[in-house]
């Protein structure tokens, strides 16, 4: 084939004219709106969002030390201890309740975190907004029919995130 054809000139007429590059929207997301969107297309994944008073920094300090803040905070996780660490990626050994172990590949960045195991993948991040952060946490489980679950999930992360609060201001409730 020749170059002229191959630019669809030739024969056919010109069908090659240029075209002025296409101008793609680029659209900038916050930690936590990428978790939302991340979250919105895994099936049955649930997010719960909740402002603290603390600026990014200071909530980031406790949530991103793994293996102390996620039994601490998650009732069904016993510990985790990081194996291996390569920049922001990271492995990780989870133990649950019952001796359940899971391995975790990790993604862990300033105000974002994306866990993915065998069987359960979960996310959190923070955003700074006046007055404090907007910290969600998305969870969800990688096998089939766990849709009915998501009340019950949901349940647990906003627990996870009260006892975050609290620990971080030393309020109680709401």
């Amino acid at each position: 084939m020749s170059e002229e054809a191959a630019m669809g000139e030739g024969e056919g007429g010109n069908m090659g004219a240029e075209t002025a590059p296409v101008a793609w929207p680029v659209a900038e997301l916050d930690p936590v709106r990428r978790l939302r969107a991340l979250a919105a297309a895994l099936p049955g994944a649930v997010v719960v969002e909740r402002v603290i008073p603390v600026p990014v920094a200071e909530l980031w300090a406790v949530v991103g030390d793994l293996e102390h803040a996620v039994p601490e905070s998650e009732w069904h996780v016993r510990s985790l201890r990081i194996t291996d660490r390569d920049g922001d990626r990271l492995a990780a050994e989870v133990r649950g309740l019952l001796g359940l172990r899971d391995r975790f590949a990790i993604v862990l960045r300033p105000g974002w975190c994306w866990m993915q195991g065998r069987v359960l993948y979960a996310g959190m991040a923070a955003t700074p907004i006046p007055g404090g952060t907007r910290c969600a946490w998305a969870t969800g489980l990688r096998l089939p029919g766990t849709r009915a679950l998501r009340p019950l999930l949901r349940r647990s992360l906003a627990r996870s995130l009260r006892r975050l609060d609290a620990r971080l201001t030393g309020r109680v409730g709401r």
